[in-house]
């Protein structure tokens, strides 16, 4: 697949596949491919390394371009301050000083100049799984598979999980309420006894932490210092629907895909060829898609 590829980022378990209890199924977990509801719905529990497991496994692909804008609001989400741990928020992405310093700076920018700009510093460093190549959660660093899962798409998810049942015999868990439908992130609790209790004793999205980061410079005020965490979820609810709005320019789209050549030519063989099939029986061909279209 890939000549090569950059080094692997810290903000993900790489290596490692998310193991249903009874071992009958893998998930080999990519950020911003549905990651949290295939977990969920396939009961995945266990952190495994690759070559612990013997078992089958399976993964989702996602439209490169789709995935990389869902990314940018959960980018922005995480990385709220940078290097060093933050013990009052452990679901934070600790970006290089430089990049955090970057993210802030442009913050305020006009929507749409702003993505680009995102844009021009994740080319300049994968800093965070959720815009992380695809490609990379498979490959080593020569482009060579590291597991061979079998592959389907996010855009058929229901399909995808009643190809996995029949494959590999095991039941889906039904579908319950989301709590951040539509990609809006949570600003209560899941019921109102919850949600009082964590207003009470400071915890789950009432939870107070030390850093705002991006999203506080963009929308709270201009600087960064603590807030909450349902105070961060306002102000990417914001950001999400702002960026949902912009007209983007086609430049970006083009860099984009681009910058992620090797994604967008995985995903037009898995459209192709319609999923539920071995990540290797893909892979080289992905190189030329348009002939592995037309085989």
């Amino acid at each position: 697949m890939p000549i090569s590829r950059a080094p692997l980022t810290t903000t993900h378990p790489h290596g490692y596949v998310l193991v249903r209890a009874d071992r009958k199924l893998g998930l080999l977990r990519i950020s911003k491919n549905a990651s949290t509801e295939s977990k969920v719905r396939l009961d995945c529990r266990d952190w495994i390394a690759f070559d612990q497991f013997d078992g089958p496994s399976v993964a989702f692909l996602r439209d490169p371009y789709g995935r990389f804008l869902s990314s940018i609001p959960e980018t922005m989400l995480r990385v709220t301050h940078f290097q060093i741990e933050d013990p009052s928020r452990k679901d934070r992405v600790t970006a290089p000083e430089d990049v955090y310093r970057e993210l802030c700076a442009i913050a305020k920018l006009p929507i749409e100049q702003f993505a680009q700009a995102f844009f021009e510093l994740v080319r300049y460093s994968f800093f965070d799984a959720h815009h992380e190549p695809q490609v990379s959660f498979l490959a080593d660093r020569r482009g060579t598979l590291r597991l061979d899962p079998y592959l389907y798409r996010t855009s058929a998810f229901d399909q995808a999980l009643d190809q996995i049942e029949a494959r590999f015999g095991v039941k889906a868990v039904p579908v319950a309420q989301q709590s951040n439908k539509g990609g809006a992130k949570p600003l209560a609790g899941r019921s109102k006894p919850i949600d009082m209790a964590r207003k009470l004793s400071g915890t789950g999205v009432y939870k107070r932490v030390e850093h705002g980061g991006p999203l506080m410079v963009r929308h709270g005020g201009g600087t960064d210092g603590p807030t909450t965490i349902r105070e961060i979820n306002v102000w990417c609810n914001q950001f999400t629907a702002e960026l949902k709005r912009a007209a983007l320019p086609a430049s970006l789209r083009a860099g984009i895909e681009e910058l992620y050549a090797d994604d967008v030519a995985l995903w037009q063989r898995i459209e192709a060829v319609g999923g539920d099939v071995p990540a290797s029986t893909i892979w080289d061909a992905a190189n030329a898609p348009a002939k592995g279209a037309a085989a």
